[in-house]
């Protein structure tokens, strides 16, 4: 039982138990004082007189029906309206801890060490506050120390990858054909994996530099479709491309396609059975949305968002105002869904809200 529910019940029973204390005690005393004066009511030489100022049992017992009736109409909307008093009590005592949770669901491993505002000077509230911004501090504090140092790992992986590459093109000649490229393959993955690692650290650190501009969605998503149709086709997938045409959304380029990438290659790696792409203009052609769903290989979790990919588009996401990236598992497939918006200039000065909503809630991504 919430509690809400449990204040409810406990305004109804408290009243519920004073009004029948109070007519019980009611009943008793006004039936004694009406007895105490009873007599027989008739005279003893003219029995046709009828003697006035006390009671019959009849008469007593009828006097207290009457008032108990009147008594139960006042008292049952009594005890419904301390339900409502009850209901009314709950609300406004829950409305700090409303408040509290919905400023712990704007918050983000950036701008988590910011903490919470207190809403009323409570002692308990308080205390409460002061241990959830004081575990939010250093939350916020492990999760820069731990971006900062990805970061420079993979700064200094970056040099050493580059003079080995350069000095396996040199030797190249000199070795067996299939150990060079063997090699140039390892090196190359190894040097995207340093690069991935080094755009998720400045997404997640705020510090990554975007340009927004129109982007035609459709001719992108053409432009890629012919090569993940050969991956798709090596890995024994089927890739249904169902983009509507002439979409255009406000994006920076380069970035939108990292995102596509990785989504398609994640579904590529990762899926089973088919893999359906789609687009569409939504919310009055102010939005693009897109929809990339496949079945998931039975114990794969990578593509539950424990993966890197997933992860660096989600922070790439974050930091274009205005995008919105979900992901969600339906009936044993998986679907990532990205939320772009378009080129509309109502759009683009945030009528709607949604830009203005993103920007104030996370500010310091759009430094």
């Amino acid at each position: 039982m919430n509690f809400r529910l449990k204040m409810v019940a406990w305004s109804v029973l408290s009243i519920a138990l004073i009004v029948t204390g109070l007519l019980g005690a009611a009943h008793w005393h006004l039936d004694g004082e009406l007895r105490k004066d009873g007599r027989d009511r008739s005279h003893g030489r003219n029995p046709e007189w009828v003697i006035h100022g006390s009671y019959t049992d009849a008469e007593v017992q009828d006097i207290l029906g009457e008032l108990m009736t009147v008594w139960l109409w006042i008292a049952v909307p009594l005890v419904l309206a301390s339900g409502g008093v009850g209901y009314f009590i709950a609300e406004r005592s829950l409305r700090p801890v409303s408040r509290i949770n919905r400023e712990l669901d704007s918050l983000d491993p950036l701008s988590c060490a910011q903490g919470v505002q207190l809403p009323e000077r409570d002692a308990e509230l308080a205390a409460l506050v002061h241990h959830i911004n004081d575990l939010l501090g250093r939350v916020g504090k492990s999760y820069s120390e731990m971006a900062e140092f990805s970061s420079r790992v993979a700064h200094e992986l970056r040099l050493p990858l580059t003079l080995l590459r350069l000095r396996l093109e040199a030797l190249a000649p000199e070795l067996p054909p299939e150990v060079s490229e063997d090699l140039q393959e390892e090196i190359g993955h190894l040097s995207q994996l340093v690069e991935r690692s080094l755009l998720m650290s400045k997404a997640e650190g705020g510090t990554l530099e975007h340009e927004i501009q129109p982007v035609d969605l459709s001719a992108l998503l053409e432009d890629l479709h012919d090569g993940y149709s050969i991956l798709a086709a090596e890995a024994g997938l089927t890739l249904l491309w169902q983009p509507d045409p002439g979409l255009t959304v406000n994006s920076d380029p380069a970035l939108l396609r990292q995102i596509l990438h990785n989504l398609l290659g994640n579904a590529i790696r990762h899926g089973k059975g088919g893999i359906r792409l789609a687009a569409r203009r939504v919310e009055d052609d102010r939005r693009v949305l897109l929809e990339i769903r496949n079945g998931i290989a039975e114990g794969d979790t990578s593509l539950l968002g424990t993966g890197m990919g997933l992860r660096l588009v989600r922070a790439i996401a974050g930091t274009l105002a205005g995008t919105a990236f979900r992901t969600e598992e339906k009936e044993g497939d998986f679907e990532a869904s990205l939320e772009l918006p378009g080129t509309d200039p109502e759009t683009l000065m945030g009528v709607g809200g949604y830009r203005s909503a993103e920007l104030q809630r996370r500010p310091r991504l759009l430094r």
